[in-house]
């Protein structure tokens, strides 16, 4: 799937620099920065639902986050191959 992406001149300059001061193609920043982003979304979920489970189980919150966390990077390196 494609998407255009519109950004304002502020932002869409900031990343310009940011992809030229590391020598990489602006679309790779855009695609890092978007997957940052998700990734993020991601986790701030998993502590929220982590957190719940944990209260419900009696698993202290640190080693349920650390499960779902390990279950997920197993989950992502499946994708990947």
């Amino acid at each position: 799937m494609s998407a255009t992406l519109e950004l304002d001149a502020q932002r869409r300059s900031a990343l310009a620099k940011l992809a030229h001061r590391r020598k990489l193609p602006l679309q790779s920043v855009l695609e890092r920065a978007v997957d940052e982003f998700i990734d993020r979304a991601e986790d701030e979920y998993l502590l929220e639902s982590s957190a719940r489970a944990a209260r419900q189980t009696g698993l202290r919150e640190a080693d349920a986050v650390e499960i779902v966390r390990s279950w997920r990077r197993k989950q992502r390196a499946k994708k990947r191959a």
